[in-house]
């Protein structure tokens, strides 16, 4: 046997191996990463959509568990891991917190099981224990702020109906009524007719109204991806979209300014699926912070909250936490 670092579970150094897991559990998707316990990344895992509506923590807690499942065979690890910190969004309300997390303890997965909101875990990536802002759009959006002095402050985040200003569901939308519009002869025409009818693979207004009947948020936000398309070839329609997200999106932050002392830098970050996959909104949405608040110094690296979860458990591994 060699004297190399095992890659699986075993003894080091007279020490067991510690297996940190890190979850960034969201509405369309969750991400699974398993680290060592210095906390370096081994492998990741993407799964279904792990974020927690009312009365479903268990369905949540089903597909958390299936992607880090898939996560550790990656990994080559043992099924099971030393410490498990979940961020989810949906769990700001402690019925939702208590039932993600005792259904995750059932699951035998972890002896330790720390379950926080996805802010909370964005905030840790980007910034540790500095205070900041971050925003975050991907299917949804919202945005998180530590302010000086600790305290956790959230504006957005209130789903399709009430809120998501700025994200894919909430482009995706829009698009489908310019769309609706535009084929009746009631609104202006534009290119997103044709792009999207093509997406979804359809030929005719009937047949778009039966598919939005039928949409959920993740099936109306893949149509984002056109608009941000069809405004980069300057279609006018699409292109007040685009803008009209990215000006929601830096409302969120200058909301959120008005809690850090005047005059001072303010480190602004920004992640989720939309933003960090997409430069082409990202730089209009830079473009609208810095226009909305002066001092914001947005960090050109997005964000990436699954390894801010990874940070909370190899604290929690050494001994900190909760």
């Amino acid at each position: 046997m060699g004297t190399g670092a095992p890659t699986r579970r075993g003894v080091q150094g007279g020490a067991p191996v510690k297996t940190l897991i890190g979850v960034d559990a969201g509405a369309s998707h969750t991400t699974a990463a398993v680290a060592d316990e210095h906390g370096t990344v081994l492998v990741r895992a993407e799964g279904g959509p792990g974020a927690v509506r009312p009365g479903a923590a268990a369905a949540a807690a089903l597909r958390i568990v299936e992607t880090c499942r898939d996560a550790l065979r990656k990994a080559e690890r043992e099924v099971r891991g030393d410490v498990l910190v979940v961020g989810a969004a949906g769990v700001g309300r402690e019925e939702e917190w208590l039932a993600l997390r005792a259904s995750l303890e059932e699951t035998g997965l972890a002896p330790r099981v720390i379950v926080t909101t996805d802010g909370a875990i964005a905030l840790q990536s980007a910034f540790g224990d500095r205070a900041g802002i971050v925003v975050i759009a991907g299917t949804g959006s919202v945005a998180w702020a530590r302010v000086p002095g600790g305290e956790t402050v959230r504006v957005g985040g209130l789903g399709a109906v009430l809120g998501d200003q700025g994200s894919g569901y909430d482009l995706g939308r829009q698009a489908l009524r310019a769309v609706g519009l535009a084929v009746e002869g009631r609104g202006r025409r534009t290119q997103l007719v044709d792009r999207v009818m093509q997406r979804l693979r359809i030929a005719a207004l009937p047949e778009l109204v039966r598919w939005a009947a039928a949409a959920d948020v993740a099936m109306v936000a893949s149509v984002a991806p056109e608009v941000l398309e069809a405004a980069a070839e300057g279609d006018a329609v699409a292109s007040a979209l685009v803008d009209g997200g990215a000006d929601e999106l830096a409302r969120h932050v200058r909301a959120l300014a008005e809690r850090f002392p005047r005059g001072a830098a303010l480190p602004v970050a920004l992640g989720g699926g939309l933003l960090s996959r997409r430069d082409d909104y990202r730089k209009r949405v830079v473009a609208r912070i810095v226009a909305e608040v002066a001092a914001a110094d947005v960090l050109a690296q997005p964000v990436d909250p699954v390894l801010g979860a990874v940070q909370l458990a190899r604290v929690a591994a050494e001994g900190g936490g909760r």
